[in-house]
């Protein structure tokens, strides 16, 4: 008779798996099986926990963006509601980044600029269209690519609901 590879291992959750142990050296695998169900809990637990804690994290990141939109008096985002948790969180994101940089007179103009120039982009898919990933910018091209997204009122141009 075989020794089995797969055995069934009751987990600290109290739920019940069957775990392929054919890794292990065949006199070990009861042990492992133990152990296992000792200091561990199943995959749908262990997922649901990382979800928990992924939510946790995310409200007290939404909590921290929203005292500092108050701070500042940023406008609400618009959007979904998924989309403005998300865009709610890319604009704290980079709008502490670049509000902490300011070493310099000049930078922390910039930084006001930047803060002023950000109530005009209440659309909440700008900021994530443009700033979901920001790994690879510094905060001069942060600064640049949010004062420039502004357009300035030309008064030249007549506003109209014709396209054409």
């Amino acid at each position: 008779m075989a020794i089995p590879t797969k055995l069934p291992i009751e987990f600290s959750c109290g739920h019940t798996e069957t775990k392929d142990l054919s890794d292990t050296p065949a006199g070990k695998r009861k042990s492992r099986a133990f152990g296992l169900g000792k200091h561990f809990v199943c995959s749908k637990c262990f997922k649901k926990q990382g979800r928990q804690n992924l939510e946790q994290l995310n409200q007290e990141i939404l909590v921290d963006a929203m005292g500092f939109e108050h701070d500042h008096n940023l406008p609400d985002l618009q959007g979904t509601e998924k989309q403005t948790n998300w865009a709610t969180r890319i604009r704290f994101e980079v709008l502490n980044a670049i509000w902490e940089s300011d070493e310099s007179p000049e930078q922390q103009a910039q930084a006001k600029q930047v803060i002023k120039s950000t109530k005009d982009l209440p659309n909440a898919g700008w900021w994530i269209d443009n700033l979901r990933d920001t790994k690879d910018l510094e905060v001069d091209d942060l600064i640049e690519l949010i004062i420039t997204a502004v357009d300035e009122p030309s008064k030249d141009r007549i506003d109209s609901e014709n396209p054409f």
